[in-house]
C-alpha cells in the first residue's frame, strides 16, 4: 500500500469514527429525554397513587365495617372468591359475612363465590369471568389465590387479594397487608400492576401449569407437597412421601437458558422462581422481581441431601445465606433435559413425570392489585405497610 492509499484508508476510518461519534450522540440524546420522560410519567404515578391512597383511607374511615353489607347488586363487576372451610373460618378469625362487611364498608360490593367439593376456585374465577366480572378477589392463602390467577391470565380481569393464609408468600410479594382492614383499603386503591406468571410445559405441550412462585424439579416436586401436608397437619400425606425423599438420587441434567450456553450437573433438584418466596416463607430468590420479564434459575449442583436439607433450613423464615455451588441464572426461557423422568411442581401443582421440560415466562399476563412489595420493580409506596417477608405483620397505631 502506497503513501496515497494510507492517506485515503486513514481518513476514511476517521470518517467512520465521526459518523459513529455522531450517530451515538444522537441516539443518547434520544435514550436520555426518553429517561426523563420514563422519570415524569413515574412523579405523576405517585403522585395519582397518594391521591388513590387518600380517598381509600377516606372511605374506609367514612363506614364502620361492623355495619351490616349493603348486598350487592346482581350485575356487580366485582367477585369475591373464597373457601368457607378454610382454617381462619374454622378458627373463628375472621366469617365470609365480615370479609364482605369489609369489603363494603371500603365502597367494594361484591357477589359472593363459594368453593364446594364439587367446584374449585378455579372454576368460580372462570365462571365470574364468563359474567363479566372485572376485578375477582381470591380470599385464602397461596393456593387459592394460585387457583384464581390461572384462571384470569391472559383475559385482562384484575385480580385482588385478601390474604388469609399460613404462609401468605404471593402477598408478601405484591405488598399486600395481612390485616383484612388494610387488605381492603389497598383493593379499594385499586392500583393495578401487570405481573409475570411462570408456564411450565413439555415441548409437546401434552403437560402445562401455571406458576406464581415457584417451579423445581426432582426433589422440589416431593418437597413442596410435602410442606403444605405439614402446614395443613396432614400427616399421612407426609409420611407417604418421606421414603422417597430421603431415598432420592441424584440425577445429570442438561439446562439452557435462552441463548445462553447449555449447563451439565449433577442435582437433587434445581428451581425456577417467578418470585423472591417459597414454602415456608423461604427467601428461594431473594433478587426475583415478579413483573420483570424474567425467571430466577437456581441450579443446586453436586449438593448431598444433607447439603441441601441445611441450606433450605437457613433460608426459611426470610432467612440469607451463601452457598456457592448454586448456579444462578435469569432467562426468559428454561430448557431441561433429564437422564431418567422426573417430576416437575408448579407451586404446589406437581406434574408427571417427563425427560424434557420447558419452562418460560409470560411477561405482564396478569392484571393484578398491588402494593408497597418487595417483589415489584415499581411498587406502590402510598399504600399501607406491607408485611414482612416472614411472620406476623406488626400492628400500627
Amino acid at each position: 500500500m502506497d503513501a496515497t492509499q494510507g492517506t485515503t484508508a486513514q481518513f476514511a476510518t476517521v470518517s467512520a469514527l465521526r459518523a459513529a461519534q455522531a450517530s451515538h450522540s444522537a441516539q443518547l440524546q434520544q435514550v436520555e429525554a426518553a429517561h426523563d420522560q420514563l422519570m415524569a410519567a413515574h412523579a405523576e404515578l405517585v403522585r395519582i397513587e397518594r391521591e388513590l391512597a387518600r380517598l381509600a383511607q377516606r372511605q374506609s374511615s367514612a363506614v364502620a365495617p361492623i355495619l351490616p353489607p349493603t348486598p350487592a347488586p346482581e350485575t356487580a363487576s366485582t367477585t369475591l372468591i373464597l373457601n368457607p372451610a378454610a382454617k381462619v373460618f374454622l378458627d373463628g378469625l375472621h366469617t365470609p359475612a365480615a370479609i364482605v362487611a369489609t369489603l363494603a364498608a371500603v365502597g367494594l360490593p361484591v357477589q359472593l363465590a363459594t368453593t364446594t367439593l364439587e367446584i374449585n376456585a378455579y372454576q368460580l374465577a372462570q365462571r365470574a369471568v364468563a359474567d363479566g366480572a372485572t376485578l375477582i378477589i381470591a380470599a385464602g392463602g397461596d393456593g387459592t389465590i394460585e387457583e384464581v390467577a390461572a384462571a384470569l391470565v391472559d383475559t385482562g380481569v384484575a385480580l385482588g387479594i385478601l390474604p388469609l393464609g399460613t404462609m401468605n408468600n404471593i402477598a408478601r410479594a405484591l405488598g399486600i397487608p395481612l390485616d383484612l382492614t388494610d387488605a381492603a383499603t389497598v383493593l379499594a386503591m385499586g392500583a393495578i400492576r401487570h405481573i409475570d406468571v411462570g408456564h411450565v410445559l413439555t415441548p409437546d405441550q401434552s403437560i402445562e401449569g401455571y406458576f406464581l412462585e415457584t417451579a423445581g424439579i426432582g426433589l422440589s416436586a416431593i418437597a413442596a407437597p410435602m410442606g403444605e401436608a405439614v402446614e395443613k397437619g396432614r400427616w399421612a400425606d407426609v409420611f407417604s412421601k418421606l421414603g422417597e425423599l430421603l431415598t432420592g438420587a441424584a440425577t445429570e441434567v442438561t439446562v439452557r437458558c435462552d441463548d445462553a450456553e447449555v449447563i451439565q450437573a449433577q442435582t437433587h433438584t434445581l428451581t425456577i422462581s417467578n418470585a423472591p418466596l417459597f414454602g415456608n416463607n423461604m427467601l428461594i430468590a431473594p433478587d426475583a422481581k415478579i413483573d420483570d420479564g424474567l425467571l430466577d434459575l437456581a441450579l443446586y449442583a453436586d449438593m448431598e441431601l444433607v447439603d441441601l436439607t441445611a441450606y433450605f433450613f437457613a433460608i426459611s423464615g426470610g432467612g440469607r445465606t451463601t452457598e456457592p455451588r448454586i448456579i444462578r441464572q435469569r432467562a426468559r426461557r428454561v430448557q431441561i433435559t433429564t437422564t431418567t423422568p422426573l417430576a416437575v411442581n408448579a407451586d404446589l401443582d406437581v406434574l408427571d413425570e417427563q425427560q424434557q421440560w420447558e419452562i418460560v415466562i409470560k411477561a405482564r399476563a396478569l392484571a393484578v392489585v398491588v402494593g408497597n412489595g418487595l417483589g415489584l420493580t415499581l411498587p406502590v409506596t402510598a399504600a399501607p405497610a406491607p408485611p414482612p417477608p416472614t411472620g406476623a405483620q406488626p400492628t400500627t397505631t
